[in-house]
């Protein structure tokens, strides 16, 4: 059964490089849980902090929107799950992507994909510009940043999700909108620490299997806020 932990000591015990924890991933796989699976874990595991998040609010569930801004690759896949899951407990969600769930390339992440397309209940947004994600962001009580996963490894980001972070970290600011982010906060280097020209600023980080280095680094919690580990399988202890 995957956990939650939060204690610091107790997530500096679980810290293991990005190319150890894809390694342990496919031997995950190989012992008999697929990916999809895991990845449906891990979308429980972002939901399930999402609503406690959103627990601090005195609105109703009802009033509550959620917008998860999901990039191409599987990072994003664990975006999709978490807005079928959130929506089906009755949040207003709006999911961005690129692409169309049919388009994805990267697997899992098309097979959830569709999966959340046809169990429904949310909103989707293709491509936004960027009046209309502006909005979107401003008036949102919560975004969930699953763009980038810690495959990220480069000083700048592409467009369009340069564009996606810089408005989210500007409704932050301006709006008070809560940012979570799914593994690692975009932007941000993962093994290192370090960030891109543009990153995330998260107030919370759900990360996955377990800890990367970088997430550790005193320089990176003004983006990765609190960070919880979701364990997603009983073999993570």
């Amino acid at each position: 059964m995957s956990r939650l932990i939060t204690d610091r000591q107790e997530l500096e015990k679980r810290v293991m490089d990005v190319a150890d924890v894809v390694a342990w991933e496919q031997e995950i796989a190989a012992s008999g849980t697929p990916l999809a699976e895991l990845m449906r874990h891990a979308g429980a595991a972002v939901a399930e902090v999402a609503v406690e998040m959103l627990s601090e609010h005195e609105t109703p569930i009802g009033e509550q929107r959620i917008v998860i801004l999901c990039g191409s690759g599987n990072n994003g896949g664990d975006g999709w799950v978490a807005a079928e899951l959130l929506a089906a407990q009755g949040y207003p969600v709006m999911l961005a992507s690129r692409d169309v769930a049919k388009d994805l390339k990267a697997e899992p992440a098309r097979t959830n994909a569709l999966l959340a397309c046809e169990a429904g209940g949310f909103d989707i947004m293709i491509d936004p510009n960027t009046q209309d994600l502006a909005a979107l962001l401003d008036s949102s009580t919560l975004m969930i940043d699953a763009i980038l996963g810690t495959g990220f490894t480069h000083d700048t980001v592409r467009e369009p999700y340069n564009n996606w972070i810089a408005l989210a970290n500007q409704a932050r600011e301006a709006n008070s909108t809560k940012i979570l982010a799914v593994d690692c906060p975009s932007g941000l280097i993962a093994q290192t620490g370090s960030t891109a020209t543009t990153c995330i600023k998260a107030d919370a980080t759900i990360t996955m299997l377990a800890v990367k280095p970088g997430l550790l680094h005193l320089e990176a919690s003004q983006n990765t806020g609190v960070l919880r580990l979701a364990t997603l399988t009983e073999h993570s202890g």
